[in-house]
């Protein structure tokens, strides 16, 4: 808590460190890319922890709103099959001191257990997020997955 008020005293002086820019990229481009690995290995502490308390996810027609029920969401998933979500294209823009968005690109292809061929990829979407500085670090407090093309489009 202190460490984001002396943070948010030196932003609204405007002495804002050359490095905080460059830390927010950091950080939440390491929390998209870790939300791929934990969600591709069906890790549902390590994927929780991405999220604010208080987050909300929205994939498909579903949301899950809390850590608890993100949590709650891998837990449910069937994992004898393999799914992985490769990620590009990672755009961040920092809000202020506090906050920051950001939009990447993923293409997330599944298989069936015991296979390891895909006819084509599952989705290619796009990852809108919310990003939130808490005495933890920086992490997710909204993400939308937007489809671009589905595999039933063609």
């Amino acid at each position: 808590m202190i460490k984001r008020f002396l943070l948010f005293i030196v932003l609204s002086i405007g002495l804002i460190p050359a490095s905080h820019a460059s830390d927010v990229y950091r950080d939440c481009i390491n929390l998209v890319t870790d939300y791929a690995y934990y969600r591709d290995r069906f890790d549902a502490i390590g994927f929780s922890n991405l999220f604010t308390e208080d987050a909300s996810l929205k994939v498909g027609n579903g949301t899950w709103e809390g850590r608890s029920n993100i949590r709650a969401r891998i837990e449910g998933l069937d994992s004898s099959g393999s799914i992985r979500h490769l990620m590009s294209t990672i755009r961040i823009q920092p809000i202020d001191a506090l906050n920051a968005t950001g939009v990447s690109y993923a293409t997330i292809y599944t298989a069936s257990a015991g296979s390891s061929s895909t006819e084509g990829f599952a989705i290619i979407g796009e990852y809108h997020d919310s990003f939130v500085l808490t005495d933890d670090g920086w992490k997710i407090s909204n993400r939308e997955l937007k489809s671009v093309f589905s595999y039933e489009d063609k």
